[in-house]
């Protein structure tokens, strides 16, 4: 009787441990499911907030990979909020990682996501690939709500890169085909049918039609005012337009109000480039208004913002060439890799062979391509580096400010001087010092130098820079083999990183391989001259 007794609480027990560690593992689950779902809430009215949450989740190891995909992807429309285009691209094609997870909305989603940041950081020539490439696939898709949303969301996009073009009318035509599908899209789905409206609203204020336009950015702000959770982003575009609106039709007053909103939403979600563009409009409305008070503060905090947000969209620019050639390279590893089982499909003793003929060919072609890179870049010489970006005549595009002849010249002289010398290679040189030693100001020497070298001062500073260390590489046989450190430091780079990441945006190709094929070439002339 008491060994039964004693088999009757073991197996007791067994139950009420089973039944424990099934809650426990059920009370994860849902924690995890509202936590997600709390970041999606965030992600319009607190993105700072929503991002904690976000990187808590990744931290976490139990994390499914289902769940690392949606909350990547969530993180990615948190930093395009606030700005951060880097960051948000990069988090976006993190997710080629977690395709085979991926819903097809969710696939959809981040395709739209990489058209609207490019087409942000004007790599327009890359943002309509991936429109086309997604265009390509919407017939694919099984779902009918789901590829309307799609459709429609591309021709949002048409429309967009249709508006920056100059062909408002051909982007409202685009729009107008698709303006009764709208109520057929689901609730699920109101931000496109937001952004719908909004991008109505700027064609035809692109086009001057006050009216229809004051329709179409009312309407989005009804919408706005509707939904339950608030939306600040969109509330800043309609916001922007109406504003626009009313400078249009001189009524200044309701400028400084609508934008002084639109940026008190911009400055919440911490949006440098959007602080910018409404700063902008401000500044000329004060001055409309003579309020010179005003119109020279926001002056100030203008420029200042203007300068962070150049800083902001080069890395952005960069980070994105990088984000792309490595998917390039992915897809081509892939693509030859189909392309080699369908080779041994057919014969194995052929593929072989393929390969061989493959593997050495590639090789020469690559170390080709290398060498005729180097061989061609060597020979710039240091002025034919600055003639890639020296004066240019832009008679399209008037000057911000009025400067005398007289004085440009005297700036462009003493600029000729300041890059025979090695100034640039100070760490401390800014435009504003750069200003000083040319007794100028940084509006002058700005301007001058964004007219005539068609760049902005950093990455004018910078391509002094890379063309310095440049010749030290060539003229100097023991800057060779220093490090990568000591020649970023050499010519004024800080680190190391930032050193490589110019130095490939300049040159196209990296500080390490730019050294080893300038020995192969060395190399390859010592050869020929025995």
């Amino acid at each position: 009787m008491n060994c039964l007794a004693k088999i009757n609480r073991c197996f007791y027990f067994i139950l009420l441990f089973g039944f424990f560690h099934t809650t426990i593992n059920a009370q994860t689950f849902l924690n995890k499911h509202h936590l997600s779902e709390d970041i999606e809430g965030l992600i319009n009215s607190n993105p700072d907030q929503a991002l904690k949450i976000a990187q808590y989740l990744l931290s976490k190891t139990n994390t499914s990979n289902k769940e690392k995909a949606r909350v990547n992807f969530l993180i990615s429309k948190a930093y395009r909020l606030k700005g951060d285009y880097s960051s948000a691209l990069n988090f976006l094609y993190e997710e080629k990682n977690y395709e085979e997870y991926l819903s097809e909305e969710e696939k959809i989603s981040i395709e739209i996501n990489k058209v609207i940041l490019l087409r942000e950081l004007t790599l327009d020539k890359q943002a309509k690939k991936v429109l086309a490439n997604l265009e390509n696939t919407v017939g694919e898709i099984t779902n009918d709500q789901l590829k309307l949303y799609s459709k429609v969301s591309i021709d949002i996009e048409k429309a967009q890169f249709l508006l920056k073009e100059g062909q408002t009318e051909k982007a409202i035509n685009v729009l107008k085909k698709q303006e009764s599908t709208l109520p057929k899209i689901p609730k699920d789905f109101k931000e496109i049918k937001l952004y719908f409206n909004i991008t109505l609203g700027q064609l035809f204020l692109k086009k001057t039609d006050l009216e229809t336009s004051k329709k179409y950015f009312d309407s989005a702000i009804a919408m706005i005012n509707e939904q339950s959770g608030d939306n600040p982003y969109s509330k800043i575009d309609a916001l922007y337009g109406l504003a626009s609106i009313s400078f249009y039709k001189k009524a200044h007053k309701e400028v400084i109000d609508l934008s002084e909103e639109a940026l008190m939403y911009a400055n919440r979600l911490n949006n440098l480039f959007l602080q910018v563009k409404i700063m902008q409009l401000q500044s000329a409305s004060y001055l409309a208004l003579n309020d010179i008070a005003n119109y020279k503060s926001t002056n100030v905090k203008f420029f200042e913002a203007q300068t962070e947000t150049e800083a902001q969209e080069q890395e952005a620019i960069n980070t994105t060439y990088n984000l792309i050639s490595d998917e390039y390279s992915d897809e081509y590893a892939k693509d030859k890799s189909n392309y080699i089982n369908f080779l041994y499909v057919i014969s194995a003793l052929f593929l072989v062979i393929i390969l061989i003929c493959l593997f050495f060919w590639q090789k020469i072609m690559q170390r080709k391509k290398g060498l005729d890179e180097i061989i061609s870049y060597i020979e710039i010489t240091r002025s034919n580096l600055l003639e890639s970006f020296s004066v240019t005549d832009k008679k399209h595009e008037p000057k911000k400010n009025v400067i005398l002849k007289e004085t440009e010249e005297q700036i462009l002289n003493k600029l000729k001087k300041f890059e025979s010398s090695k100034r640039f290679i100070n760490k401390d040189i800014s435009l504003a010092v750069l200003a000083g030693q040319l007794d100028s100001n940084t509006k002058y020497l700005s301007e001058i130098i964004n007219t005539h070298y068609n760049v902005n001062f950093n990455t004018y500073i910078n391509k002094l820079r890379i063309n310095y260390i440049i010749e030290k590489l060539k003229t100097d046989p023991n800057f060779i083999n220093y490090k990568i450190s000591y020649l970023a430091e050499n010519c004024g780079f800080s680190s190391h990183s930032s050193f490589a990441t110019v130095f490939k945006s300049i040159t196209g190709i990296s500080p390490v391989k730019f050294i080893e094929l300038l020995n192969q070439e060395k190399e390859n002339t010592l050869l020929e001259e025995e």
